[in-house]
């Protein structure tokens, strides 16, 4: 049986409640939550890791054009007309991986989650 996956407001609600400290020297920054986890960003990664010191989850987010093509070819026969203007792989122990890709057109913005072949839109925005 595979963990709950990691959810938008789960992080909100770890990332409101951390500690910044700042590793002088490098762009790694550390963060540590009230619930005495982690959380380490370095560039396009963020780690997360629980009081033990295990692994949570990671996200990387990238730009547009590194999308992977697959997941490309999927996201463009669901949502065709619309732009991607970038996403996130993120990754949990005991589940797959999967994009948050983020998508817009002239009226609206949206948050699609892509895992394999299937989609499901998380997030969707009217332009004001």
């Amino acid at each position: 049986m595979k963990k709950a996956l990691f959810s938008a407001a789960a992080a909100i609600a770890m990332l409101l409640s951390v500690t910044t400290s700042f590793a002088a020297g490098n762009n790694t920054e550390k963060f540590t939550t009230a619930d005495k986890g982690s959380i380490v960003k370095n560039g396009n990664t963020t780690l997360a890791y629980d009081k033990k010191g295990n692994w949570v989850y990671t996200i990387e987010r990238f730009a547009a054009d590194n999308l992977p093509k697959d997941v490309f070819e999927t996201v463009r026969n669901n949502y065709g007309s619309y732009y991607v203007s970038g996403m996130e792989r993120i990754e949990q122990p005991g589940a797959d991986a999967y994009f948050l890709v983020h998508m817009q057109n002239k009226n609206t913005v949206k948050i699609v989650k892509v895992s394999g072949n299937e989609t499901e839109l998380v997030e969707d925005f009217i332009k004001g």
